[in-house]
Parts: structure tokens; sequence; C-alpha cells
């Protein structure tokens, strides 16, 4: 990655690699732990114990959804975290989506052990 700055980030997008689509054939949101340069640093949120490409998910165990969440009370995983083109990635943030701050922490130091 060269000299780029690694900034960290705390935010929610859709996921547009087909790769990480769910069986349904839709984007999973991600959640954006960091980047450098045009390149997000990211986790795809799922219920799923394995992702599509056979790798283990860990449990967060909070609905970041906070609209689904109060009728959605299913455990959220996540994916190992990835590195990915920014373009693949929606413009927008998705608002209603939010970790408490515990589980950010344990987040970004899952994302550090995993890297």
């Amino acid at each position: 990655m060269g000299n780029k700055k690694f900034l960290t980030k705390n935010e929610f997008r859709l996921d547009y690699n087909k790769d990480h689509y769910g069986k349904n054939e839709e984007p999973h949101p991600a959640y954006i732990t960091g980047r450098i340069g045009h390149k997000f640093l990211a986790n795809s949120i799922t219920h799923a114990r394995k992702t599509n490409d056979g790798f283990d998910t860990k449990d967060v165990g909070e609905n970041p959804n906070k609209a689904k969440a109060k009728w959605d009370n299913r455990k959220s995983r996540i994916s190992p975290p990835f590195w990915q083109k920014d373009n693949l990635f929606s413009d927008y943030k998705l608002s209603n989506y939010r970790f408490s701050n515990n589980t950010r922490k344990r987040i970004h130091r899952y994302n550090k052990k995993n890297k």
C-alpha cells in the first residue's frame, strides 16, 4: 500500500462486490473500519455462520440495523476483514446502522489481529 496514510473509519455502506452477496443475491451491508488511498478495510455484516468463501464469521451479538432491531432479534455476525476498492461500495452511508462503543472496539481488535 506504499506510504499512504491509514485513516480510521466508522461507517456502514452496501458492498456491491458480487462475490460477497448473500444467498438471496443482494448486497450485504459492510462495516468500514479504515481507508488507505482508494481502498477500504471492511467486514461484511451477515447472519450466516460461514461466508460464501467458506470463512467462519464472528458473532458480534447485536444487530447494527436500528430500524430492524426492534423486530429482528437475530444476532449479527461479521466476516473476516478484507481490503476492497472504494468504488465497490455504495456512495452513500447507511445512516440507520450503528454499533455500540464496546462492539466497535472488539471489531477493531479483531481486525487488527486478522489483517
